[in-house]
């Protein structure tokens, strides 16, 4: 290695989050699929919602959130759905992530019943697309998130990772 690369012993840069969104995302009645082998399948629409912060706007009724079940293990989520911004742009969302909670809380919150937020690890990694150069910023970092569910829906706290 040449000396243009890191031979001194100096570690790794800590990278940094700011949070740059909060959305809120109304979902309608889980479209129960069944146990699959894989876990039990559902599918559940989204109806639409708020997006505050960076950009402001709404989340339009369009996509899914495409969950696997598993008492066991954590719950995976993918959801895939837009949002359109006040001026009239629009974000494509894919949003992957893991719910993880006790057993009994678990299947109160696949039952849809409250769940108190703070036995739930609810975490994301949201991509986005978009045509607007002006939210180009969106698709130039990494982005975590963390979630929170309501009772019509989720909460999430979108943080960009620099």
């Amino acid at each position: 290695m040449g000396d243009d690369h890191n031979s001194h012993g100096a570690s790794a840069p800590e990278p940094e989050l700011e949070r740059v969104l909060e959305l809120t995302v109304e979902v309608e009645e889980p479209i129960e699929i069944g146990e699959t082998g894989d876990g039990h399948r559902r599918i559940i629409p989204i109806s639409g919602g708020t997006v505050t912060g960076r950009c402001n706007g709404r989340v339009l009724s369009a996509g899914a959130d495409y969950q696997l079940f598993r008492a066991e293990r954590p719950t995976e989520l993918v959801a895939k759905y837009a949002f359109e911004t006040d001026g009239d742009s629009r974000v494509y969302v894919e949003n992957r992530g893991i719910r993880r909670a006790p057993s009994e809380a678990s299947e109160r919150l696949r039952d849809g019943d409250p769940v108190d937020p703070d036995a739930v690890y609810f975490r994301s990694v949201p991509s986005f697309e978009t045509a607007d150069p002006e939210l180009d910023w969106l698709t130039r970092h990494v982005f975590v998130a963390a979630g929170t569910r309501q009772p019509t829906g989720v909460r999430l706290a979108v943080y960009r990772v620099g």
